[in-house]
């Protein structure tokens, strides 16, 4: 029996009509420019008015905790920079490199690249699906997959916590939200920061120091039914890259990555101390489990050598790894 609904479904979603595909494609890079442009004219607005450093002279030790803030705002910022640009470029040659195997010229030139052109090599590729399955292509591609995103699931549950506790409000943090589904999130890390810091006391007037009565609804959720079913989702990725399954797979990751900012689940640290050794076993497992097929070497030539939608996502990783040895040597935020 014929579903009208589906059969319209598959035709827009398959090449040569993957208008959905493209769609979403087109829509995450517009979505991802304007959450940080957003987010950066906001934070530099906020750092160029901060109160004078030096305005309580009484004070010295408020003037060092105040100057100690602004020097980790910079750190943080040049990560930030750094995780941008390398973001940008993985995902500039992942298009360029896309677009030149659809095209098979032998001779590439900018001047043979038109509207229609674009249009037709958009239509005719799955762009989000061949993304996709460029970062389980092979072994050591998934190592590094399933890393960077057990880790953007702990810097989501992280920055809501912070969230929570800093009370901050949903319309600021509603912009961080939809950085961080979009784009890796070393960015969203590092920019998260740099917002903790400029709303830290010592920059506070005296009249922004206003206790709002508390609305939220108590968690009651545990985090570890999600947690469990990402890093089992992560483990299936590689082999189900040809089913058809797979990209609503993603798909569900993503949306999974969404729950640490809803009230439902609560983020106490003794639970998230489980869901810690839960996804390292899953990650030791998926190590064991490809034990034939990797190595200390080809993990670490991957960062060089792989495709660059992994190469994205592998750097992304060990920048996010940076921002968290970073953040230790602070003392937190």
């Amino acid at each position: 029996m014929s579903l009208p609904w589906y059969d319209a479904l598959a035709y827009y979603s398959t090449p040569p009509n993957s208008y959905i595909g493209t769609t979403i494609f087109l829509s995450y890079i517009v979505a991802a420019l304007y959450a940080t442009i957003t987010i950066t004219i906001s934070l530099y607005g906020r750092y160029n008015t901060l109160p004078n450093t030096y305005a309580t002279p009484k004070n010295p030790g408020l003037n060092a905790a105040k100057n100690a803030r602004k020097r980790h705002v910079k750190i943080y910022a040049f990560l930030a920079s750094i995780s941008f640009a390398t973001l940008s470029y993985n995902m500039l040659m992942f298009l360029i490199t896309h677009y030149l195997s659809w095209s098979g010229d032998q001779n590439p030139s900018v001047t043979k690249v038109t509207v229609s052109r674009l249009k037709s090599w958009m239509l005719d590729s799955p762009l989000f699906q061949d993304f996709a399955q460029d970062l389980v292509k092979d072994a050591p591609s998934a190592v590094w997959t399933q890393s960077a995103i057990v880790a953007t699931w702990f810097w989501n549950i992280w920055m809501a916590q912070k969230a929570r506790q800093q009370k901050i409000d949903a319309s600021t943090m509603r912009t961080y939200i939809i950085l961080s589904q979009i784009l890796p999130i070393s960015l969203t890390a590092s920019l998260f920061i740099i917002q903790l810091h400029l709303s830290a006391p010592e920059f506070r007037e005296p009249k922004d120091a206003i206790t709002l009565p508390e609305t939220r609804r108590k968690p009651t959720a545990s985090p570890q039914i999600p947690n469990i079913l990402l890093n089992i989702a992560l483990l299936a990725l590689p082999a189900l890259r040809d089913n058809s399954i797979f990209s609503p797979l993603v798909l569900f990751e993503r949306l999974a990555l969404l729950l640490p900012h809803s009230s439902l689940l609560s983020l106490r640290d003794a639970e998230i101390v489980k869901c810690i050794t839960v996804s390292g076993g899953f990650l030791v497992a998926n190590a064991v489990r490809m034990r034939k097929e990797i190595t200390p070497g080809n993990v670490l030539t991957t960062l060089g050598d792989g495709g660059y939608a992994v190469k994205a996502l592998s750097w992304d990783a060990v920048l996010g790894a940076v921002v968290c040895l970073t953040l230790g040597w602070g003392g937190g935020v």
